[in-house]
């Protein structure tokens, strides 16, 4: 199995649907690789066993229903996409399946249409879990990165607040990260510096322009004790949840 296959566990007490659907989706273009169980209790088994990227189950099966089956997956594996895939569709089982926390919900059709409906589903369920663990992965790498470095670093949020601060930040200004979330980024200018920040950010906000270059700016930052630091600071900016934020890295340039 290639690194882009989806392995599906199949769970339906209905063995010749569970064959139809099996076959189906092991020929559609996607690289599907499905294997079926009939009970719920057994497909868990499977689950321990192997590595899954969706579950598809039926609703009602001897001794346990799907979203009885759902409960008992999320809590060993939270984030698997999990599809309910009913023969009895009603808005009573959606709405539970919905607040349950199912990935999906899908009544079962007849014809070709609806095997590819499913598909679909899958694909999408698997796509959007691997983007958010590949988020998550590249998130925790950064972290580990920026926590770890001499460099201090500071993000800001469009209202020039700071959202987030690593350790180093201490040795430069003397405040500690928890000293400065939530603050405005001017605590760490000297007042001379302020209102042209304020200038610069807000043009570059509404326009666009940076109106100097963002690598390895000289500029003096106010120490916790009321010193001015000479520094170098680099900026950036990035994306999170939709919203712009903005990076400064930076180090003392020379000792006083």
């Amino acid at each position: 199995m290639t690194d882009e296959s989806i392995h599906i566990l199949h769970v339906d007490d209905n063995t010749k649907f569970t064959k139809v659907t099996e076959t189906f989706l092991n020929e559609v273009d996607n690289p599907f690789r499905v294997y079926s169980e009939t009970d719920p209790t057994d497909g868990f088994e499977y689950l321990l066993a192997n590595d899954v990227d969706c579950v598809v189950s039926d609703q009602d099966m001897p001794g346990s229903t799907g979203i009885e089956f759902f409960e008992k997956v999320r809590e060993e594996y939270p984030d698997l996409p999990f599809i309910l895939y009913t023969g009895r569709g009603s808005e009573e089982i959606a709405s539970k399946a919905i607040r349950a926390g199912v990935t999906d919900y899908l009544q079962k059709g007849s014809g070709n249409d609806n095997y590819e409906l499913l598909a679909n589903r899958v694909s999408n369920a698997v796509e959007q879990a691997r983007t958010r663990r590949e988020a998550e992965r590249t998130r925790t790498q950064m972290r580990a990165i920026v926590e770890n470095t001499n460099d201090a670093v500071v993000i800001i949020d469009s209202t020039s607040t700071i959202q987030f601060a690593n350790p180093a930040v201490e040795s430069v200004v003397g405040y500690g990260p928890d000293d400065l979330l939530g603050e405005s980024l001017t605590m760490l200018m000297p007042n001379r510096l302020e209102k042209p920040h304020v200038q610069a950010f807000n043009r570059y906000l509404e326009t666009g322009e940076q109106g100097m270059d963002w690598q390895s700016v000289g500029l003096d930052a106010l120490h916790r004790d009321g010193r001015e630091v000479p520094i170098s600071i680099s900026f950036s900016e990035f994306e999170q949840a939709g919203e712009p934020r903005f990076i400064g890295i930076f180090s003392v340039t020379s000792s006083e």
